[in-house]
């Protein structure tokens, strides 16, 4: 609650957002990641294809969040060693085509986008797997590593357009990360904040933004088979003018229980409170079920249900269901195949949109060859139901989106790889005005020393 008090007593957050061109508006243009994220080596179970949000938010695929190499135990030089503190300094540079920059459904503006991108991390601890991306999808499984570390990475990056020369900017990426093991306590802290600039589907435009999140989570073991976690996070996103400034607290609280060796089965609660500047808040309530299967070292599944109740001030509560379902497979070395199916609530951004239900499936699968080349196929389908205030003026709309990213990279040094990567996005809008195609092809050089 001490975290939560500061935040919620922190500065308004501010962006800007780039004025549509007139006939036309973690992808797009690129963000302000600070690492990249990396596929896990072989025998491992794979990461999810967007990196695990600290609140929900729409899955939409973005070129710039493809990153195929794997790095554990490749990061090189002597900023690590075996020490217990240490450092490491690592940069990228890309070139980014994109046919429908302002993803519009008529006169698009295609660009060429350059970005240049140093870095630095410094920390303490078995950190190094985690700032270069950390395993999402076994973390979800795993929800303690039982690690102790501690790091800090600050990423400035800055961006320019070929066409769009308004549009360049400064951006800046810091993050901040800890976990503690103590006894049967596990508790771990995050921090981030990100200034950039990315398309949003709820918008309808090209829209620049400044994020701040927070996560304060916690595990403990009370026995053997039982196991409790107490978790709390915070979003903040600022957009000017076009879009909807919201804060967002959420409680979320689990019980879980080994029945066998391989199952284990959770019953989990969330609380939540939503602000957004200029119409009313929001609260919202969730009570879930949640099953972990390992079938094997090299499949797990995992099913997660339940039940979630909605209102606005001055409004009744809507209810819905959620579910959210997992597979890892490593069907043989250097190969990985990630499925999951979901079906979730998202806060609205733009004017008149309370939220939406959004519901889709995912399927990737990443290959490793002769251990210096990759390769990436991903495939997403979302359909996004966007739930209108009784006191708004415009309509409900439904929007379908299709996205397909294939992804090759290769090793040109020990401390320097490549990455070719393309992607088609249609946008199939109930509202004329939010439909669009879009394709954009990404080459990226990523360094670390």
């Amino acid at each position: 609650m001490t975290l939560f008090a500061v935040i919620a007593h922190s500065h308004p957050l501010m962006a800007q957002v780039p004025d549509p061109i007139a006939p036309a508006p973690e992808p797009a243009a690129p963000s302000a990641t600070p690492t990249p994220k990396t596929v896990t080596n072989a025998g491992e179970v794979p990461p999810l294809v967007e990196p695990v949000l600290d609140l929900p938010a729409t899955p939409a695929a973005q070129i710039d969040a493809i990153t195929l190499f794997p790095n554990q135990g490749e990061i090189s030089g002597t900023g690590f060693n075996d020490q217990r503190f240490g450092y490491v300094l690592h940069g990228e540079a890309r070139a980014v085509y994109d046919s429908n920059l302002f993803i519009q459904p008529r006169n698009e503006r295609e660009d060429f986008i350059f970005r240049i991108s140093p870095g630095v991390s410094v920390g303490w601890g078995e950190f190094k797997s985690e700032l270069t991306g950390g395993d999402s999808f076994r973390n979800r499984f795993e929800r303690s590593a039982g690690k102790n570390y501690f790091y800090v990475n600050y990423s400035p990056s800055y961006t320019w357009y070929t066409n769009n020369g308004d549009l360049d900017a400064f951006d800046q990426a810091a993050r901040l990360e800890g976990e503690w093991a103590i006894q049967r306590l596990t508790i771990g802290v995050r921090a981030g904040y990100v200034t950039e600039t990315v398309p949003v589907e709820d918008i309808g435009n090209l829209v620049a933004q400044k994020r701040l999140t927070a996560a304060l989570t916690s595990t403990y073991d009370y026995s053997g088979k039982t196991s409790f976690e107490f978790n709390n996070f915070f979003a903040g996103v600022s957009y000017d003018g076009i879009g909807q400034d919201s804060r967002e607290w959420r409680n979320e609280d689990w019980m879980n229980y080994q029945i066998s060796p391989k199952i284990q089965l959770g019953l989990g609660g969330t609380v939540a409170y939503v602000e957004r500047d200029a119409v009313p808040a929001q609260n919202y309530e969730q009570a879930r079920l949640r099953a972990i299967y390992e079938a094997s070292e090299k499949l797990k599944l995992s099913l997660t249900g339940g039940v979630e109740w909605r209102r606005s001030e001055g409004e009744d509560s809507q209810t819905h269901g959620t579910f959210e379902l997992d597979m890892a497979w490593n069907p043989y070395e250097g190969a990985s195949l990630y499925l999951q199916g979901y079906r979730r609530s998202v806060t609205g951004v733009s004017l008149g949109s309370e939220y939406n239900i959004a519901t889709g499936a995912v399927a990737q699968y990443r290959q490793r060859l002769f251990r210096r080349f990759f390769f990436e196929m991903t495939a997403e389908y979302q359909n996004s139901d966007y739930q209108q205030g009784s006191g708004s003026s415009n309509q409900a709309r439904t929007d379908d989106l299709l996205s397909l990213r294939p992804g090759v990279g290769f090793d040109m040094a020990a401390w320097l790889n490549c990455e070719i990567t393309g992607e088609y996005r249609q946008n199939d809008s109930s509202d004329a005005q939010r439909g669009y195609d879009a394709t954009r092809a990404m080459v990226r050089f990523n360094l670390l020393f």
